[in-house]
Protein backbone atom coordinates (compact mmCIF):
# COMPACT_ATOMS: atom_id res chain seq x y z
CA UNK A 1 0.00 0.00 0.00
CA UNK A 2 1.56 3.22 -1.26
CA UNK A 3 1.22 6.30 0.74
CA UNK A 4 -1.52 7.88 -1.11
CA UNK A 5 -3.43 4.89 -0.59
CA UNK A 6 -3.22 4.65 2.93
CA UNK A 7 -3.63 8.35 3.39
CA UNK A 8 -7.43 7.92 1.21
CA UNK A 9 -7.98 5.12 3.65
CA UNK A 10 -7.19 6.99 6.23
CA UNK A 11 -9.67 9.76 5.05
CA UNK A 12 -12.45 7.38 4.76
CA UNK A 13 -11.77 5.87 8.42
CA UNK A 14 -11.72 9.38 9.47
CA UNK A 15 -14.94 10.27 7.60
CA UNK A 16 -16.90 6.74 8.78
CA UNK A 17 -16.06 7.54 12.46
CA UNK A 18 -17.35 10.78 12.23
CA UNK A 19 -20.69 9.60 10.68
CA UNK A 20 -21.02 7.15 13.34
CA UNK A 21 -20.35 10.01 15.99
CA UNK A 22 -23.04 11.91 14.42
CA UNK A 23 -25.40 8.96 15.08
CA UNK A 24 -24.32 9.01 18.97
CA UNK A 25 -21.73 6.81 18.85
CA UNK A 26 -18.25 7.28 18.76
CA UNK A 27 -16.02 4.59 16.93
CA UNK A 28 -14.44 1.19 18.75
CA UNK A 29 -14.52 -1.36 16.67
CA UNK A 30 -11.64 -1.18 14.11
CA UNK A 31 -13.31 -0.85 10.34
CA UNK A 32 -11.33 -3.78 8.30
CA UNK A 33 -14.23 -5.21 6.43
CA UNK A 34 -14.71 -4.20 2.66
CA UNK A 35 -17.73 -4.19 0.49
CA UNK A 36 -16.83 -8.01 -0.56
CA UNK A 37 -16.15 -9.36 3.29
CA UNK A 38 -19.05 -7.92 4.44
CA UNK A 39 -20.70 -9.52 1.36
CA UNK A 40 -19.33 -12.75 2.14
CA UNK A 41 -20.43 -12.75 5.79
CA UNK A 42 -23.95 -12.30 4.89
CA UNK A 43 -23.63 -15.08 2.31
CA UNK A 44 -22.11 -17.76 4.71
CA UNK A 45 -24.88 -16.77 7.32
CA UNK A 46 -27.40 -17.43 4.60
CA UNK A 47 -25.53 -20.53 3.50
CA UNK A 48 -27.46 -22.39 0.89
CA UNK A 49 -25.40 -25.44 0.94
CA UNK A 50 -25.79 -25.83 4.69
CA UNK A 51 -29.46 -24.94 4.54
CA UNK A 52 -30.55 -27.21 1.35
CA UNK A 53 -27.93 -30.38 2.16
CA UNK A 54 -29.99 -30.17 5.68
CA UNK A 55 -33.29 -29.50 4.27
CA UNK A 56 -33.66 -30.62 0.64
CA UNK A 57 -35.06 -34.69 2.11
CA UNK A 58 -38.15 -32.85 3.97
CA UNK A 59 -38.66 -30.80 0.88
CA UNK A 60 -39.31 -33.63 -1.62
CA UNK A 61 -41.37 -36.03 0.75
CA UNK A 62 -43.49 -33.42 2.31
CA UNK A 63 -44.05 -31.75 -1.03
CA UNK A 64 -43.12 -33.93 -3.80
CA UNK A 65 -40.55 -32.65 -6.44
CA UNK A 66 -43.10 -29.65 -7.22
CA UNK A 67 -41.73 -27.94 -3.77
CA UNK A 68 -38.89 -26.79 -5.57
CA UNK A 69 -41.37 -23.94 -6.48
CA UNK A 70 -41.39 -22.47 -3.12
CA UNK A 71 -37.91 -21.36 -3.64
CA UNK A 72 -38.66 -18.43 -5.85
CA UNK A 73 -41.34 -17.58 -4.25
CA UNK A 74 -39.61 -17.00 -1.06
CA UNK A 75 -36.81 -15.15 -2.51
CA UNK A 76 -39.14 -12.56 -4.18
CA UNK A 77 -40.64 -12.63 -0.41
CA UNK A 78 -37.57 -12.38 1.19
CA UNK A 79 -35.90 -9.41 -1.27
CA UNK A 80 -38.51 -7.46 -0.30
CA UNK A 81 -37.72 -7.62 3.02
CA UNK A 82 -34.20 -7.49 2.11
CA UNK A 83 -34.65 -4.11 0.35
CA UNK A 84 -36.37 -2.76 2.94
CA UNK A 85 -33.47 -3.35 5.30
CA UNK A 86 -31.20 -1.89 3.08
CA UNK A 87 -32.61 1.31 2.68
CA UNK A 88 -32.82 1.58 6.68
CA UNK A 89 -29.49 -0.03 7.11
CA UNK A 90 -28.13 3.02 4.99
CA UNK A 91 -29.87 5.86 6.98
CA UNK A 92 -28.66 3.14 10.16
CA UNK A 93 -25.58 1.40 9.94
CA UNK A 94 -24.65 0.81 13.48
CA UNK A 95 -23.74 -2.28 15.23
CA UNK A 96 -26.64 -4.14 16.25
CA UNK A 97 -28.86 -3.60 13.12
CA UNK A 98 -32.24 -5.09 13.73
CA UNK A 99 -32.15 -4.00 17.48
CA UNK A 100 -30.76 -0.09 16.37
CA UNK A 101 -33.27 0.05 13.22
CA UNK A 102 -35.76 -0.69 15.49
CA UNK A 103 -35.02 2.15 18.15
CA UNK A 104 -34.66 4.73 15.45
CA UNK A 105 -37.16 3.96 13.37
CA UNK A 106 -40.06 3.83 16.31
CA UNK A 107 -38.13 4.34 19.55
CA UNK A 108 -36.61 2.40 22.43
CA UNK A 109 -39.33 0.13 23.33
CA UNK A 110 -39.47 -1.22 19.50
CA UNK A 111 -36.43 -1.73 19.49
CA UNK A 112 -35.45 -3.26 22.46
CA UNK A 113 -38.17 -6.64 21.83
CA UNK A 114 -37.15 -6.74 17.85
CA UNK A 115 -33.88 -6.82 19.26
CA UNK A 116 -34.59 -9.25 22.17
CA UNK A 117 -36.57 -11.49 19.93
CA UNK A 118 -33.51 -11.36 17.50
CA UNK A 119 -30.94 -12.05 20.36
CA UNK A 120 -33.01 -15.19 20.88
CA UNK A 121 -33.58 -16.30 17.96
CA UNK A 122 -29.70 -15.79 17.31
CA UNK A 123 -28.59 -17.87 19.93
CA UNK A 124 -30.92 -20.87 19.34
CA UNK A 125 -29.49 -20.14 15.61
CA UNK A 126 -25.84 -20.53 16.34
CA UNK A 127 -26.91 -24.24 18.47
CA UNK A 128 -29.23 -25.52 15.55
CA UNK A 129 -26.25 -24.66 12.86
CA UNK A 130 -23.59 -26.23 14.93
CA UNK A 131 -25.85 -29.23 16.49
CA UNK A 132 -27.40 -29.82 13.19
CA UNK A 133 -23.52 -29.88 11.61
CA UNK A 134 -21.92 -32.52 14.33
CA UNK A 135 -23.10 -35.81 12.36
CA UNK A 136 -21.41 -34.42 9.10
CA UNK A 137 -18.24 -33.64 10.83
CA UNK A 138 -18.56 -36.95 13.33
CA UNK A 139 -18.70 -39.11 9.95
CA UNK A 140 -16.10 -37.41 8.48
CA UNK A 141 -13.74 -38.07 11.57
CA UNK A 142 -14.72 -41.88 11.71
CA UNK A 143 -16.85 -41.13 14.66
CA UNK A 144 -20.44 -42.50 15.38
CA UNK A 145 -22.63 -40.08 14.30
CA UNK A 146 -26.19 -41.59 15.98
CA UNK A 147 -23.82 -41.19 19.62
CA UNK A 148 -25.87 -38.14 21.03
CA UNK A 149 -22.60 -38.02 23.54
CA UNK A 150 -20.09 -37.83 20.00
CA UNK A 151 -22.45 -34.92 18.65
CA UNK A 152 -22.20 -32.30 21.99
CA UNK A 153 -18.33 -33.22 22.00
CA UNK A 154 -18.06 -32.57 17.93
CA UNK A 155 -20.31 -29.21 18.91
CA UNK A 156 -18.05 -27.98 21.63
CA UNK A 157 -15.26 -28.50 19.37
CA UNK A 158 -16.74 -26.47 16.59
CA UNK A 159 -17.67 -23.91 19.08
CA UNK A 160 -14.68 -23.26 20.93
CA UNK A 161 -12.63 -22.98 17.22
CA UNK A 162 -15.27 -20.51 15.98
CA UNK A 163 -15.13 -18.60 19.17
CA UNK A 164 -11.10 -18.44 19.20
CA UNK A 165 -12.13 -17.36 15.55
CA UNK A 166 -14.13 -14.86 16.32
CA UNK A 167 -12.09 -13.06 19.23
CA UNK A 168 -8.60 -13.11 16.95
CA UNK A 169 -10.18 -10.51 14.90
CA UNK A 170 -12.95 -9.55 11.90
CA UNK A 171 -9.70 -9.42 9.34
CA UNK A 172 -9.48 -13.51 10.42
CA UNK A 173 -13.21 -13.81 10.63
CA UNK A 174 -13.12 -12.12 6.77
CA UNK A 175 -10.45 -14.67 5.48
CA UNK A 176 -12.05 -17.83 6.39
CA UNK A 177 -15.63 -16.11 5.27
CA UNK A 178 -14.36 -15.99 2.05
CA UNK A 179 -12.34 -18.57 1.39
CA UNK A 180 -16.10 -20.78 2.86
CA UNK A 181 -17.83 -18.44 0.43
CA UNK A 182 -15.89 -19.33 -3.43
CA UNK A 183 -15.63 -23.21 -1.53
CA UNK A 184 -19.91 -23.32 -1.60
CA UNK A 185 -20.11 -21.14 -4.85
CA UNK A 186 -17.86 -23.59 -6.43
CA UNK A 187 -19.14 -26.94 -5.03
CA UNK A 188 -22.64 -26.02 -5.58
CA UNK A 189 -21.84 -24.93 -9.64
CA UNK A 190 -19.40 -27.93 -9.84
CA UNK A 191 -22.08 -30.42 -8.31
CA UNK A 192 -25.06 -28.94 -9.91
CA UNK A 193 -22.91 -29.12 -13.32
CA UNK A 194 -21.62 -32.95 -12.89
CA UNK A 195 -25.16 -33.99 -12.02
CA UNK A 196 -26.75 -32.54 -15.60
CA UNK A 197 -23.24 -34.08 -17.22
CA UNK A 198 -24.16 -37.56 -15.96
CA UNK A 199 -27.26 -37.48 -17.40
CA UNK A 200 -30.79 -36.25 -16.06
CA UNK A 201 -33.61 -38.91 -15.38
CA UNK A 202 -36.36 -36.79 -16.06
CA UNK A 203 -37.83 -34.38 -18.28
CA UNK A 204 -38.09 -30.08 -16.95
CA UNK A 205 -41.86 -30.93 -16.67
CA UNK A 206 -40.99 -33.46 -13.82
CA UNK A 207 -40.64 -30.25 -11.05
CA UNK A 208 -44.27 -29.98 -11.55
CA UNK A 209 -44.82 -33.32 -9.91
CA UNK A 210 -46.13 -33.58 -6.92
CA UNK A 211 -45.85 -37.82 -6.52
CA UNK A 212 -49.32 -37.84 -4.44
CA UNK A 213 -48.59 -35.98 -1.72
CA UNK A 214 -51.43 -33.72 -2.04
CA UNK A 215 -53.55 -37.26 -1.21
CA UNK A 216 -56.16 -36.47 -3.24
CA UNK A 217 -56.67 -33.07 -1.67
CA UNK A 218 -55.87 -29.64 -2.37
CA UNK A 219 -51.96 -29.23 -3.12
CA UNK A 220 -51.78 -25.85 -1.45
CA UNK A 221 -51.43 -26.96 2.02
CA UNK A 222 -48.86 -29.61 1.19
CA UNK A 223 -47.41 -27.04 -0.75
CA UNK A 224 -47.43 -24.31 2.46
CA UNK A 225 -45.66 -26.80 4.21
CA UNK A 226 -43.12 -27.68 1.90
CA UNK A 227 -42.43 -24.22 1.95
CA UNK A 228 -41.01 -24.21 4.99
CA UNK A 229 -37.51 -25.71 3.07
CA UNK A 230 -36.93 -22.74 1.51
CA UNK A 231 -38.14 -20.21 4.68
CA UNK A 232 -35.51 -22.14 6.99
CA UNK A 233 -32.64 -21.23 4.07
CA UNK A 234 -33.28 -18.20 2.98
CA UNK A 235 -32.66 -15.76 6.01
CA UNK A 236 -29.20 -14.25 7.68
CA UNK A 237 -28.76 -11.83 5.16
CA UNK A 238 -29.21 -8.69 7.92
CA UNK A 239 -25.85 -9.79 9.28
CA UNK A 240 -24.02 -7.54 6.97
CA UNK A 241 -25.56 -4.70 8.73
CA UNK A 242 -25.38 -6.29 12.08
CA UNK A 243 -20.97 -5.51 11.34
CA UNK A 244 -21.66 -2.05 9.91
CA UNK A 245 -18.90 -0.21 12.25
CA UNK A 246 -16.46 -2.45 10.71
CA UNK A 247 -17.67 -2.38 7.31
CA UNK A 248 -15.78 0.64 5.53
CA UNK A 249 -18.10 3.05 3.73
CA UNK A 250 -20.92 1.33 5.26
CA UNK A 251 -24.02 3.53 3.69
CA UNK A 252 -23.54 1.77 0.88
CA UNK A 253 -21.61 -1.21 1.33
CA UNK A 254 -23.77 -2.57 3.66
CA UNK A 255 -26.94 -2.15 1.84
CA UNK A 256 -25.09 -3.63 -1.78
CA UNK A 257 -23.88 -6.68 0.34
CA UNK A 258 -27.89 -7.44 2.24
CA UNK A 259 -28.68 -7.60 -1.15
CA UNK A 260 -25.65 -9.19 -3.24
CA UNK A 261 -25.85 -12.08 -0.59
CA UNK A 262 -29.55 -13.12 -0.75
CA UNK A 263 -28.96 -12.90 -4.83
CA UNK A 264 -26.23 -14.97 -5.38
CA UNK A 265 -27.73 -17.62 -3.19
CA UNK A 266 -30.80 -17.94 -4.72
CA UNK A 267 -29.09 -18.73 -8.27
CA UNK A 268 -26.66 -21.02 -6.99
CA UNK A 269 -29.52 -22.55 -4.53
CA UNK A 270 -31.56 -22.82 -7.37
CA UNK A 271 -29.27 -24.09 -9.91
CA UNK A 272 -28.58 -26.88 -7.57
CA UNK A 273 -32.00 -27.58 -6.86
CA UNK A 274 -32.92 -27.93 -10.21
CA UNK A 275 -30.01 -30.36 -10.65
CA UNK A 276 -31.37 -32.30 -7.73
CA UNK A 277 -34.27 -32.85 -8.83
CA UNK A 278 -33.93 -33.71 -12.06
CA UNK A 279 -30.94 -35.94 -11.12
CA UNK A 280 -33.10 -38.16 -8.98
CA UNK A 281 -32.97 -42.04 -10.56
CA UNK A 282 -36.31 -43.03 -8.71
CA UNK A 283 -38.49 -40.64 -7.05
CA UNK A 284 -40.43 -43.32 -4.74
CA UNK A 285 -36.31 -44.76 -3.75
CA UNK A 286 -35.74 -40.91 -3.22
CA UNK A 287 -38.51 -40.25 -1.01
CA UNK A 288 -38.61 -43.14 1.05
CA UNK A 289 -34.67 -43.15 1.45
CA UNK A 290 -33.77 -41.77 5.23
CA UNK A 291 -31.38 -39.33 3.23
CA UNK A 292 -32.39 -38.78 -0.48
CA UNK A 293 -29.56 -36.30 -1.32
CA UNK A 294 -27.24 -38.93 -0.33
CA UNK A 295 -29.08 -41.58 -2.49
CA UNK A 296 -29.06 -38.92 -4.97
CA UNK A 297 -25.50 -37.91 -5.30
CA UNK A 298 -24.23 -41.85 -4.58
CA UNK A 299 -26.33 -43.20 -7.49
CA UNK A 300 -25.07 -40.74 -9.55
CA UNK A 301 -21.87 -39.29 -9.17
CA UNK A 302 -20.83 -42.06 -6.81
CA UNK A 303 -19.52 -42.68 -3.24
CA UNK A 304 -16.42 -40.40 -3.76
CA UNK A 305 -17.81 -37.53 -5.16
CA UNK A 306 -20.46 -37.56 -2.34
CA UNK A 307 -18.47 -37.68 0.46
CA UNK A 308 -16.11 -34.90 -1.20
CA UNK A 309 -19.63 -32.72 -1.60
CA UNK A 310 -20.26 -33.78 2.52
CA UNK A 311 -16.49 -32.46 3.24
CA UNK A 312 -17.91 -28.98 1.25
CA UNK A 313 -21.02 -29.10 3.20
CA UNK A 314 -19.23 -29.43 7.04
CA UNK A 315 -17.07 -26.28 5.56
CA UNK A 316 -19.82 -24.54 4.97
CA UNK A 317 -21.59 -25.35 8.21
CA UNK A 318 -18.69 -24.46 10.09
CA UNK A 319 -18.29 -21.05 8.67
CA UNK A 320 -22.06 -20.78 8.43
CA UNK A 321 -21.51 -21.13 12.57
CA UNK A 322 -18.73 -18.92 12.35
CA UNK A 323 -20.42 -16.04 10.64
CA UNK A 324 -23.93 -16.06 13.06
CA UNK A 325 -21.72 -16.15 16.58
CA UNK A 326 -19.88 -12.79 14.82
CA UNK A 327 -23.81 -11.54 14.55
CA UNK A 328 -24.95 -12.32 17.55
CA UNK A 329 -21.57 -10.91 19.75
CA UNK A 330 -22.31 -7.51 17.86
CA UNK A 331 -25.93 -7.52 19.12
CA UNK A 332 -24.86 -7.77 22.33
CA UNK A 333 -22.32 -5.59 22.21
CA UNK A 334 -24.86 -2.47 21.13
CA UNK A 335 -27.04 -3.72 23.46
CA UNK A 336 -24.74 -3.04 26.40
CA UNK A 337 -23.54 -0.30 24.87
CA UNK A 338 -26.97 0.91 25.25
CA UNK A 339 -26.86 -0.62 29.01
CA UNK A 340 -30.04 -2.38 28.30
CA UNK A 341 -29.24 -5.54 29.40
CA UNK A 342 -27.20 -6.95 32.70
CA UNK A 343 -23.48 -7.04 32.81
CA UNK A 344 -23.32 -4.07 30.48
CA UNK A 345 -20.08 -3.24 30.99
CA UNK A 346 -18.67 -7.06 29.81
CA UNK A 347 -20.63 -6.95 26.56
CA UNK A 348 -18.66 -3.74 25.81
CA UNK A 349 -15.20 -4.40 26.62
CA UNK A 350 -13.25 -5.61 23.25
CA UNK A 351 -10.15 -7.73 23.49
CA UNK A 352 -6.80 -6.41 22.73
CA UNK A 353 -5.02 -6.03 20.05
CA UNK A 354 -7.89 -7.96 18.32
CA UNK A 355 -10.77 -5.17 19.15
CA UNK A 356 -13.44 -7.86 19.51
CA UNK A 357 -15.90 -8.13 22.11
CA UNK A 358 -14.49 -11.35 23.39
CA UNK A 359 -16.95 -11.61 26.49
CA UNK A 360 -20.02 -11.56 24.26
CA UNK A 361 -18.43 -14.15 21.86
CA UNK A 362 -17.55 -16.71 24.92
CA UNK A 363 -20.98 -16.27 26.41
CA UNK A 364 -22.68 -16.87 22.97
CA UNK A 365 -20.18 -20.19 22.49
CA UNK A 366 -21.16 -21.08 26.26
CA UNK A 367 -24.54 -20.78 25.61
CA UNK A 368 -24.67 -22.96 22.08
CA UNK A 369 -22.94 -25.90 24.09
CA UNK A 370 -25.58 -25.61 26.29
CA UNK A 371 -28.47 -26.07 24.56
CA UNK A 372 -26.72 -28.64 22.57
CA UNK A 373 -26.82 -31.12 25.39
CA UNK A 374 -30.32 -32.08 25.54
CA UNK A 375 -31.26 -33.71 22.04
CA UNK A 376 -35.10 -33.65 22.76
CA UNK A 377 -35.03 -30.04 22.97
CA UNK A 378 -33.31 -29.93 19.12
CA UNK A 379 -36.79 -29.51 17.47
CA UNK A 380 -37.55 -26.59 19.90
CA UNK A 381 -34.53 -24.50 19.28
CA UNK A 382 -34.78 -24.43 15.51
CA UNK A 383 -38.26 -23.58 15.92
CA UNK A 384 -37.61 -20.75 18.15
CA UNK A 385 -34.79 -19.43 15.84
CA UNK A 386 -36.65 -19.71 12.11
CA UNK A 387 -40.03 -17.89 14.23
CA UNK A 388 -37.70 -15.66 15.92
CA UNK A 389 -35.85 -14.25 12.93
CA UNK A 390 -38.82 -13.78 10.51
CA UNK A 391 -40.43 -11.66 13.57
CA UNK A 392 -37.14 -10.24 13.90
CA UNK A 393 -37.33 -9.27 10.09
CA UNK A 394 -40.87 -7.76 10.25
CA UNK A 395 -40.28 -5.41 13.03
CA UNK A 396 -37.86 -3.57 10.40
CA UNK A 397 -40.92 -3.13 7.27
CA UNK A 398 -43.48 -2.62 10.10
CA UNK A 399 -40.94 -0.23 12.02
CA UNK A 400 -40.28 1.65 8.60
CA UNK A 401 -44.12 2.44 8.17
CA UNK A 402 -44.57 3.50 11.46
CA UNK A 403 -41.63 5.54 10.72
CA UNK A 404 -42.94 7.02 7.61
CA UNK A 405 -46.25 8.18 9.40
CA UNK A 406 -44.87 10.51 11.47
CA UNK A 407 -43.04 12.01 8.81
CA UNK A 408 -39.55 10.12 8.02
CA UNK A 409 -37.69 11.07 5.08
CA UNK A 410 -36.56 7.59 3.84
CA UNK A 411 -34.48 8.91 0.58
CA UNK A 412 -32.01 11.27 2.13
CA UNK A 413 -29.44 8.31 2.73
CA UNK A 414 -27.16 7.07 -0.12
CA UNK A 415 -28.93 4.08 -0.80
CA UNK A 416 -32.94 4.24 -0.79
CA UNK A 417 -35.49 3.23 -2.72
CA UNK A 418 -36.71 6.42 -4.17
CA UNK A 419 -40.90 6.41 -4.47
CA UNK A 420 -40.64 2.45 -4.41
CA UNK A 421 -40.11 2.67 -0.33
CA UNK A 422 -43.75 3.02 0.70
CA UNK A 423 -45.30 0.21 -1.56
CA UNK A 424 -41.66 -2.21 -0.71
CA UNK A 425 -42.35 -1.62 3.15
CA UNK A 426 -45.83 -2.34 3.05
CA UNK A 427 -45.25 -5.71 0.85
CA UNK A 428 -42.31 -6.81 2.85
CA UNK A 429 -45.10 -6.70 6.29
CA UNK A 430 -47.67 -8.44 4.63
CA UNK A 431 -45.18 -11.21 3.45
CA UNK A 432 -43.34 -10.78 6.98
CA UNK A 433 -47.07 -11.79 8.04
CA UNK A 434 -47.94 -14.25 5.97
CA UNK A 435 -44.42 -15.99 6.89
CA UNK A 436 -45.10 -16.34 10.62
CA UNK A 437 -48.41 -17.49 9.76
CA UNK A 438 -47.01 -20.59 7.99
CA UNK A 439 -44.24 -20.81 10.57
CA UNK A 440 -46.63 -21.21 13.31
CA UNK A 441 -49.49 -22.92 11.37
CA UNK A 442 -50.28 -26.66 13.39
CA UNK A 443 -49.53 -29.30 11.38
CA UNK A 444 -49.17 -32.11 13.60
CA UNK A 445 -53.27 -32.86 14.56
CA UNK A 446 -52.57 -36.35 15.94
CA UNK A 447 -49.60 -34.85 18.58
CA UNK A 448 -50.75 -33.45 22.12
CA UNK A 449 -51.36 -30.00 21.94
CA UNK A 450 -49.16 -28.07 23.66
CA UNK A 451 -46.38 -29.89 20.28
CA UNK A 452 -48.91 -28.87 17.85
CA UNK A 453 -48.82 -25.34 18.82
CA UNK A 454 -45.13 -24.95 20.15
CA UNK A 455 -43.93 -22.56 17.64
CA UNK A 456 -46.56 -19.80 18.36
CA UNK A 457 -46.20 -21.01 21.87
CA UNK A 458 -42.68 -20.44 22.16
CA UNK A 459 -42.69 -16.83 20.38
CA UNK A 460 -45.26 -15.91 22.86
CA UNK A 461 -42.84 -16.74 25.89
CA UNK A 462 -39.90 -15.04 24.45
CA UNK A 463 -42.49 -12.00 23.57
CA UNK A 464 -43.43 -11.81 27.19
CA UNK A 465 -40.45 -12.47 29.27
CA UNK A 466 -38.45 -9.42 26.82
CA UNK A 467 -41.80 -7.17 27.78
CA UNK A 468 -41.42 -8.05 30.80
CA UNK A 469 -38.07 -7.14 31.14
CA UNK A 470 -37.74 -3.97 29.36
CA UNK A 471 -40.92 -2.53 31.25
CA UNK A 472 -39.73 -3.49 34.92
CA UNK A 473 -36.04 -3.21 34.38
CA UNK A 474 -35.00 -1.60 31.17
CA UNK A 475 -37.49 1.01 31.09
CA UNK A 476 -36.71 2.69 34.55
CA UNK A 477 -33.15 2.11 34.48
CA UNK A 478 -33.50 4.67 31.53
CA UNK A 479 -35.77 6.80 33.12
CA UNK A 480 -32.98 7.31 35.91
CA UNK A 481 -30.39 7.66 33.31
CA UNK A 482 -32.09 10.22 31.57
CA UNK A 483 -32.53 11.52 34.66
CA UNK A 484 -28.99 11.80 35.82
CA UNK A 485 -28.45 13.31 32.23
CA UNK A 486 -30.59 16.18 32.52
CA UNK A 487 -29.37 17.26 35.75
CA UNK A 488 -25.50 16.89 34.33
CA UNK A 489 -26.57 19.84 31.78
CA UNK A 490 -28.08 21.79 34.40
CA UNK A 491 -24.63 21.68 36.05
CA UNK A 492 -23.09 22.28 33.25
CA UNK A 493 -25.38 25.23 31.96
CA UNK A 494 -25.23 26.73 35.71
Amino acid sequence: MNDQTRLQTSSLSDEDAKDLEQLGYRQELSRNLSLFSNFAIAFSFISATTGIFSLFGYGLTTGGPAFIWSWPIVFIGQLLVALAMAEVASHYPIAGSIYQWGKHLVGEGYGWIAGWIYLVALLATVAAVDFGGAPYVAQLLGLPASSHGVLVAVTAGMVILQTIINILGVRLIAIINNIGMFAEVVAMIVLAGALFAAGVHHPVSFVFETAGTGAGGSYLPVFLAAMLTSMWVLYGFDSAGSLAEEVKHPRLAVPKAILSALGLTFVIGAAALLAFILGIPDLQTAMKSDVPLTYILQSDLGDTVANGFIIIAALAIFVCGTAVQATVSRLLFSLGRDRKIPGSKLWVHLAQPYETPAAALIFSGAVTILLSLSASAEAYIVNVCVVGIYLAYLSVPLGGLIAKARGWKSNTSPWNLGSWSLPVHLLAACWGIFAIINLCWPRSPDSPWYVNYSVPLLAAVVLVIGGLYYQFAVRPRALVMDGIEAASQETDAD
